[in-house]
């Protein structure tokens, strides 16, 4: 029974890993990478600190928490874009040049506090109708990034250090509520802040699958798999 239900799983985790939309935002992400390594080596040559490009890449994406509460859109999605392409540049700088566990630690706290900030600055948009959307968007946000934060120490604590292996795992649908999908839903609600209440509410519940999937995927490697072992 068990061997069916893994088979079973394995199956629809193929598929969905395999779709039109995995392939195509895997296509985006690496031609993306690829024009941002280009920068990223030639910032490495000038010995530029990754944790300087982390750091002002984050001070230039919470001015998009002021610009939202404005109901400046178009220079709240500036900000949001250039965050994103300065997080891509200093991830390239410290894959040239030389990483440090500080820096990776710094590059991941940062990340959650802006795109919680994001959120906190569509709220404040317009209170009355995003308050509560965003209010889960925050929950299934902060479930997901608990749960990925929970899976990375257990991983660090077994050696795991340079990527936790939940592809390993047939629970794992890898490419649901990820940086790509969550940016292109940010770019939208500044062009179209009206649908933040439907975007928010499909958003969070991504944000919710992703963190049961993780919690599954967590058992499968860290149980099911030491015992088939």
């Amino acid at each position: 029974m068990q061997k069916h239900l893994k088979s079973m799983i394995n199956n629809i985790a193929l598929r969905y890993k395999s779709s039109q939309f995995c392939l195509q935002s895997r296509c985006v992400r690496q031609k993306w990478q690829s024009h941002i390594d280009v920068w990223g080596r030639k910032a490495a040559e000038y010995n530029i600190s990754a944790n300087l490009v982390s750091l002002l890449g984050f001070a230039i994406g919470m001015l998009s928490i002021n610009f939202l509460a404005m109901n400046m859109y178009f220079w709240a999605l500036v900000c949001i874009l250039l965050n994103r392409a300065f997080d891509a540049l200093d991830g390239s700088i410290a894959k040239f040049g030389k990483p440090s566990d500080f820096g990776v630690f710094l590059d991941a706290a940062l990340d959650y506090i802006f795109y919680a900030g994001v959120i906190f600055g569509f709220a404040l948009a317009n209170p009355w109708e995003n308050a509560v959307a965003a209010s889960f968007l925050l929950f299934g946000f902060s479930a997901s990034a608990s749960a990925m934060l929970a899976y990375a120490v257990i991983a660090y604590k077994n050696r795991r250090r340079v990527e936790p292996d939940l592809e390993q795992s047939p629970f794992y649908l890898g490419g649901l509520a990820q940086g790509f999908e969550t940016l292109a839903a940010l770019v939208i609600l500044c062009i179209v802040p009206v649908w933040f209440l439907p975007i928010a509410i499909i958003l969070g519940c991504w944000c919710l699958v992703k963190a049961l999937m993780i919690v599954s995927a967590a058992y499968f490697n860290f149980v099911i798999a030491r015992k088939e072992n």
